[in-house]
């Protein structure tokens, strides 16, 4: 059984290849694609990943505790494994009905985020919601297949899970540090968000 000690291991195992590539990543502007390899086959991104869609159902702590592991090798690295790692916890808290569409092709799927809301346009319609907008800084959006948005609606801040196919990454990630985390924009022209 995996638990937390093992998972621990597994991102110290990771660090000197994590530290060879760090220059690499900085240079690339987002994380290289070895490395999001790496964290898949190590099965540290499925740490608090409910177990009925393959994760190890850790509490969420854990995620720290790896980040901060992975943090002596790279710190864009640590970064991205922490909004991907946490999201795959947070995907467990919407809808039943959507938690089955995020991971309806793989266990292994990633997200990025914005959650400020302040260049969105949620329209409530019936069934769900009309979504447009701008959403800066979003970690890891080049290897992400979903985006966590936010958007207010007339109950307060909500956040949209949104496949890869309805929106486009802006790169504006021109920066002196964490520069391998890729934090691009999200945008929006416009795409139908059901309820749930």
């Amino acid at each position: 059984m995996v638990d937390r000690d093992e998972l621990l291991h597994r991102a110290a195992a990771l660090v000197p290849a994590l530290r060879e590539r760090a220059a690499q990543t900085e240079e690339l502007r987002h994380i290289p694609q070895e490395t999001v390899d790496n964290f898949h086959a190590s099965g540290i991104l499925k740490a608090s990943q409910p177990a009925r869609f393959g994760g190890y159902e850790i509490d969420s702590p854990i995620v720290l505790d790896i980040a901060a592991e992975l943090g002596r090798g790279c710190g864009s690295s640590s970064w991205c494994y922490s909004i991907w790692a946490s999201h795959n916890w947070l995907a467990g808290m919407f809808p039943e009905k959507a938690q089955q569409e995020y991971w309806a092709d793989s266990a292994d799927v990633l997200s990025s985020t914005s959650f400020n809301p302040t260049r969105a346009k949620v329209v409530e319609i019936h069934g769900g919601y009309k979504l447009s907008g701008h959403w800066d800084f979003s970690s890891g959006c080049d290897a992400a297949a979903w985006a966590m948005l936010g958007g207010m609606t007339s109950d307060g801040l909500r956040w949209f899970l949104i496949p890869r196919s309805d929106y486009t990454i802006e790169d504006t990630w021109f920066v002196s540090g964490l520069r391998g985390t890729g934090s691009k924009d999200i945008v929006i022209e416009e795409t139908f968000v059901p309820e749930h």
